[in-house]
Parts: structure tokens; C-alpha cells; sequence
């Protein structure tokens, strides 16, 4: 099997995630300190791939040791317990696309609900939801039902089944942000900002924009910010307030942005001697569509506006069900968060005192007790 022993184990440890609740992440960190020190015991105080691998094998099939540690039971309903989670998870993916993609929809004027033939806005909001929920699970259910009955289960146990993959897809919904994703976000965030800002930029749009073009610095400013943000705590439940927020102001201005159609008025262009600036009206292209020049660019505009809709609808929804999650967890507001898997500074961080990590010379010293240097044999 290739990868190290640590690797073995975050894979298994992702099998057993599609099976536990969304806020499960104490409980996986329980579940791999538990196999470090088996794979330790087994390997006679080293962590070897065989070792690992009998460490895996006795902590057995993922559902299993999810059940072990969560008591997610043996049934509910005609639904067996160990799909119930994954179930739930993907039910929450399907119905939050659903809304984003509705309120993206309605926003740039082609409203799904009124091509249903619901149309008594907003009482026809709640109906859309219970419908979507309903679709959702029909959908999970078909799929589960046809995926176990065809799942062959040869491969090795860190490695994930095609069941385990398509349930994992709601899971993986619901990972903390990665430390470096939070990085980009920074620097994309500023850099954007400051070309928004130039005048040679600016000059290339209408006069109406420029308003709107300030706003969009501000908005772009304080996403990065809030990348920031997660960048030096991870991710609690200011970070995320202030992502919905922000995700909130996004869609308030689209809603502004798609009346102006198209802003863009003028483009630099090279002439083999020095750059001029050019009206889009100027240009000799012609279109070979039964719409007009303006109304395809118009098009345009509105896709891009649904995207960015569509995006932030979706962090909306997305950080305000985390904040209820860190909730049931009695966190507060404002606390050392969790980086995404394989994102954080050092691979395979443990609790010691919450979740901080201790160092030495030989390299980091875990909670538990282990080295990176000295206890994993990678042969």
C-alpha cells in the first residue's frame, strides 16, 4: 500500500467520518490517537505499515467503530443507522444548492419557482424547501439502495468504497476551511481590491459603475480580511458570523449589479506603436446571433451576477449550519478553530491542552507522546 502509516490512517479515519455526526471532529481525533498507540504497540514502539494495517483491521469495518464511538445505533426506520448521518448530510448538500440556485435565479429575473407555477411570493419560499427536502431524500435513498447493492468490497480498508465516496460528498461539505485556502483568500482579496481601484482600470467602465466598483474594493477588502481571519485562528464562529455577513452584503449588491446589464464601456487596445483606448461600440465585430450585440453582453452579465449569487448563497448557508454545529458544541464566539485536513502547518495535529502542539529538537512532540522523527518507520 502506498503512503506512510499516518497516511493509512487520515484515509481510514475519512471512511469513518462518513459515518459520524457533522460534529464529530473531537471523536476523530480520539479515534486516531487511539490508532497511533495500537500501531505503536503492535510495531513494538515503532509505527510501521504493518503495524498500521493490523491497527486498522482491529478497529474493523468503519461503521463499526463509528457506531464504537458515536452510538449511531443499528436502525432507524426502514433506514440503516449507519446511512442515517450520511443521509442527512447530503440531504443539507441538496437542498442548500437548491436554495442558492433559486434565490441566484430570482434575483437575475428567471425565477424557478414561477416556472413551477408557483408564484405567490414569499409564501411559495417554505414550499420550495419542503420540496426540495422531499426530492433530496428520494434521491439519497435511490442512490444508497443502488449503490450497496452493487458495492464489491475488495479494495484495502484505509481506501474509501463508491458508497463511501458519494455519501462522503456531505461530509466533506462541512470540513473545516484549509489554512492556505484562508492565505489565498487574502491575497486575492487585496489584490483585486487595489485593481479596482486604479484609474486606468476605472476609466474602462461606465460612470453609473464607479459607485459600485468602490463597493466591490470594500466587499473584496474585507473577504480578505476575513481570510485573514482564518488563516491566524481557523475556524470559530466569529470567522464564520462575519463570512455569512459578508456572504449577505455580496448578494445584496448583485441585486443592484444586475440593473446595470453591462459596464464595461471602453478596452485598452494595441495599435503596434502605443496602447489606446477603444469603445466597445467602435469595435468592427459583428455577431452572428438572433440577439443584439448588447443584449449577449448583457447575458453575460447576468451569468456572472447568478455566480456570484449562487457562490454566496451558498457560504451563507453553509457557515450559519457550521455556527449551529460549534453551538451544540457549547463553543463560544471566539476560540482557537480547526484548519482543514492536511492544510495545517504540521500534517497530524493532536490535543494537548485543547488542541496546541508541543515541539523539540527531533521534531513535533504529540499529546500522546510520539515524535514525528523518531516513532514512524516508513519502511
Amino acid at each position: 500500500m502506498s503512503g506512510s502509516p499516518m497516511n493509512m490512517i487520515e484515509k481510514y479515519l475519512e471512511r469513518v467520518r462518513v459515518y459520524l455526526p457533522i460534529d464529530s471532529e473531537d471523536t476523530l481525533t480520539e479515534i486516531r490517537t487511539h490508532l497511533i498507540e495500537e500501531a505503536e504497540t503492535l510495531g513494538q514502539g515503532k509505527i510501521t505499515h504493518g503495524s498500521t494495517m493490523l491497527a486498522i483491521e482491529r478497529f474493523g469495518d468503519p461503521k463499526e467503530a463509528a457506531n464504537a464511538y458515536a452510538g449511531i445505533g443499528n436502525r432507524v426506520g426502514p433506514l440503516p443507522a449507519e446511512y442515517v448521518q450520511p443521509a442527512i448530510r447530503i440531504v443539507l448538500l441538496l437542498v442548500s444548492l437548491g436554495v442558492a440556485f433559486i434565490i441566484g435565479s430570482y434575483i437575475v429575473g428567471l425565477s424557478i419557482l414561477d416556472v413551477v407555477g408557483i408564484t405567490n411570493f414569499p409564501f411559495n419560499i417554505p414550499v420550495m424547501i419542503a420540496l426540495q427536502v422531499a426530492l433530496s431524500l428520494l434521491y439519497a435513498a435511490i442512490i444508497i439502495a443502488g449503490l450497496s447493492a452493487i458495492e464489491k468490497r475488495d479494495a484495502p480498508p484505509s481506501e474509501k468504497t463508491v458508497l463511501e465516496s458519494f455519501l462522503g460528498l456531505g461530509s466533506d461539505v462541512f470540513k473545516p476551511k484549509g489554512r492556505w485556502d484562508a492565505a489565498a483568500e487574502v491575497v486575492l482579496g487585496v489584490v483585486f481590491a487595489i485593481v479596482l481601484l486604479l484609474s486606468p482600470i476605472r476609466i474602462l467602465f461606465r460612470e453609473d459603475f464607479l459607485l459600485f466598483m468602490n463597493v466591490m474594493a470594500i466587499l473584496l477588502l474585507a473577504d480578505a480580511l476575513k481570510g485573514l481571519l482564518f488563516f491566524i485562528a481557523g475556524e470559530n464562529n466569529l470567522n464564520l458570523l462575519f463570512e455569512a455577513v459578508l456572504g449577505g452584503a455580496w448578494v445584496v449588491l448583485c441585486m443592484f449589479l444586475i440593473n446595470i446589464q453591462w459596464p464595461l464601456e471602453q478596452i485598452y487596445n494595441f495599435d503596434g506603436a502605443e496602447w489606446t483606448l477603444v469603445r466597445l461600440t467602435d469595435l468592427p465585430i459583428e455577431i452572428s446571433t438572433p440577439f443584439s450585440g448588447a443584449e449577449v453582453l448583457a447575458l453575460f452579465w447576468a451569468i456572472g451576477v447568478f455566480i456570484v449569487v449562487v457562490t454566496n448563497t451558498w457560504s451563507i448557508l453553509v457557515s450559519s449550519m457550521k455556527v449551529a454545529m460549534y453551538l451544540k458544541e457549547d463553543k463560544g464566539l471566539w476560540w482557537q478553530g480547526r484548519w482543514g485536513p492536511g492544510r495545517h502547518p504540521f500534517p497530524f495535529r493532536r490535543r494537548e491542552s485543547g488542541e496546541s502542539q508541543a515541539h523539540s529538537d527531533d521534531g513535533p512532540t504529540y499529546s500522546d507522546g510520539h515524535k514525528e522523527s523518531d516513532n514512524i518507520d516508513e519502511t
